[in-house]
């Protein structure tokens, strides 16, 4: 324990000289006035630490908190190898020798990776019943099993859930150096101003919207590694899979395949067809915990009967275009998946439930929305100006709302605007820069 607590007491001396690092401004933060666990989770590098620096940030500037009143700890630090609950008594060891509660009334203690320690659970339950009020704690994850199991039961009534994502399209202009402030209208922007924003959209089709990757000068190798990090350390460390190389193939596929339908039958028979005896359990085993680690998500067939909706296969997207784009088996940019792949973490990000609908004659409408007790069709493609393509998306968005007795569509797509009519249906045209920045419109937000 003695040398455990001379790592710490160097670690976080080492905290309190440096300085804060450089950042943008993020349209989330975990600050509240409650004394709640406040609890950051999302996908690796998406930017829960940078969250973390920005709450201390805002507490040294803004609220007048001394920063030897804030205590931030890396939990993947190597120093800490093998991190254990020894090095967080640690931590309370030294807020209590230098007393700190005493000295400034609260402390701020920022524990990052918190995944990382076996145990953590029962030890953040103790401190925070015993420092209520004094000690505020803010914890991270890569996995949406942080919070679940004997955790959730522990710390009910004790936590409040901050869930962060790679960078939406208004935090990606910001880190280009284009402010559009929330709040702002379509028609309030210049024609300059909405071509440069224009401008922007394809980077951020291509390469998404991790922090490090809008930064890089070499993207597709930064988003290679992170790809890489995620499914090891993420998945197959934490869960101790043994056969790596099938997870990987694996993954690469559902990125592959973003947008399109998933069906573990057939996953699994193709993998025998090459020697790999893979079951079907096992394979969605490894899709949970892929999205567990926020690397996929899925969307099941929209239909008012629940058997109907488990039976079908869902469709998969990938948390970050850069991923579905880097590991698309074609020679080109599928341009039209990766749209819908982006119109789908845009709702996600939203916490808008949404499926699929496809009709007996196969026609079929990308996403349904259940929104304010409504629901919302959106067919997403990218180039509307040849006749076929317009004739295919709109014959299978009208046959949706016919069958479902709705008078409301859109089409997103890269370019055209506007408003069409059919037998009483009204079809909205939304340009793709538009529905990043301002979503379906105003009009249709209640």
């Amino acid at each position: 324990m003695p040398d455990k607590f001379l790592l710490i007491e160097r670690m976080i001396e080492e905290y309190w000289n440096g300085q804060l690092p450089e950042m943008f401004e993020r349209e989330l933060t975990p600050i509240s006035k409650s004394d709640h666990i406040r609890d950051i989770i999302g996908p690796r590098r998406s930017g829960k630490t940078y969250l973390m620096f920005l709450t201390i940030r805002k507490l040294v500037e803004e609220h007048k908190v001394p920063k030897e009143a804030t205590i931030y700890l890396n939990l993947e630090n190597r120093r800490l190898s093998p991190v254990d609950v020894e090095h967080l008594d640690a931590v309370l060891e030294l807020i209590n020798s230098r007393q700190l509660i005493r000295k400034y009334g609260q402390v701020h203690l920022f524990l990052d990776e918190i995944q990382r320690l076996s145990g953590w659970e029962r030890f953040i339950r103790s401190i925070y019943d015993d420092f209520k009020g004094r000690l505020r704690i803010y914890i991270s994850g890569s996995s949406s099993k942080l919070l679940g199991g004997e955790t959730a039961t522990l710390l009910t009534g004790r936590h409040l859930t901050v869930q962060v994502f790679p960078l939406d399209f208004r935090e990606f202009l910001r880190f280009k150096g284009l402010e559009v402030k929330d709040g702002t209208k379509a028609d309030a922007l210049s024609d300059a101003r909405t071509a440069e924003i224009k401008g922007h959209v394809r980077e951020y089709l291509l390469y998404g919207g991790f922090p490090e990757v809008v930064q890089s000068s070499q993207k597709d190798d930064v988003l290679s590694q992170l790809f890489t990090d995620i499914v090891h350390r993420d998945v197959v460390a934490r869960a101790s899979i043994r056969n790596s190389p099938v997870l990987d193939e694996f993954a690469q596929f559902l990125a592959s395949i973003a947008g399109g339908l998933l069906s573990f039958h057939k996953m699994s028979k193709y993998l025998k067809s090459r020697n790999i005896k893979v079951s079907v359990p096992t394979l969605i085993r490894y899709f949970t915990l892929m999205k567990e680690a926020f690397l996929f998500f899925d969307n099941p067939l929209f239909s008012y009967n629940i058997r109907a909706q488990n039976q079908n296969p869902r469709k998969v997207y990938c948390i970050d275009n850069g991923f579905a784009r880097m590991m698309s088996q074609g020679p080109d940019e599928d341009w039209g998946k990766l749209i819908e792949n982006l119109v789908a973490v845009q709702f996600l990000r939203q916490g808008i439930p949404s499926y699929y609908w496809r009709a007996s004659d196969q026609k079929e409408v990308d996403l349904i929305l259940r929104y304010h007790r409504r629901l919302l069709p959106i067919q997403v493609c990218y180039d509307l100006s040849r006749a076929d393509t317009r004739e295919r998306e709109f014959s299978s968005l009208l046959s949706c709302m016919t069958q479902l007795k709705l008078k409301d569509g859109w089409i997103i797509n890269m370019d055209t605007e506007g408003t069409q009519r059919h037998d009483g249906k009204r079809v909205i045209l939304l340009p793709l820069w538009k529905f990043l920045l301002f979503g379906l419109g105003q009009r249709y937000s209640k």
